[in-house]
């Protein structure tokens, strides 16, 4: 007979992790200089991973072994805000128009310029994952990371939604912290 409760899902020390308990923010742009708020981000991803296949082919069968991995691109959408004050942090979405400016400044017409090394273009992503109270219980680092693609996005006169920017980021480490206490134990790799 099947116990049809939920079992260990319904456990009273097992947190859910939700769609909507996250911040990311962008460290270190321009420079190093430069923070990027998570307060303008409506929208973001966590990383994905693609392995590549390697077929091995013998006699009548094929068998297959895992290749080199790869993250995929995420896609991040941003509030597009402007004002100046004390009220608002003008400041942080202005970090993130000089950030792209890096990848390609479209601020100066035809002579448009790019960061020439990584210290001028990359940035560090930060995802964190929070349980009801507050308290982060994942974070995602995401580092060497840049704009590839920028979409301004579309104006309509028969919509109300505010304007956004939509970023294509690419990124070359990732680090992955589960801040619940139980950590990642991989099985242990035997070599020859």
């Amino acid at each position: 007979m099947v116990d049809m409760a939920l079992g260990k899902l319904g456990s009273q020390d097992l947190i859910f992790k939700r769609k909507f308990r996250w911040t990311f923010k962008v460290q270190e742009t321009c420079d190093g200089k430069k923070d990027i708020p998570e307060c303008y981000v409506k929208v973001a991803a966590r990383p994905s991973l693609t392995v590549e296949e390697t077929e091995i082919n013998f006699l009548n069968s094929k068998g297959w072994l895992p290749g080199k991995a790869a993250w995929e691109t995420i896609t991040v959408t941003y509030y597009d805000v402007g004002g100046k004050g004390d009220e608002v942090d003008s400041e942080g979405i202005a970090n993130l128009w000089g950030w792209l400016a890096t990848i390609y400044n479209f601020s100066k017409g035809t002579k448009s310029e790019q960061g020439a090394n990584r210290k001028n273009y990359a940035g560090k992503g930060v995802l964190t994952l929070y349980d009801g109270c507050g308290k982060g219980i994942e974070e995602w680092t995401l580092e060497d990371m840049w704009p590839q693609a920028i979409n301004f996005g579309e104006l309509d006169y028969s919509s109300s939604e505010e304007c956004t920017i939509e970023l294509t980021l690419r990124y070359s480490k990732v680090q992955y912290d589960n801040q619940c206490g139980n950590k990642i134990a991989p099985c242990e790799c035997a070599g020859c």
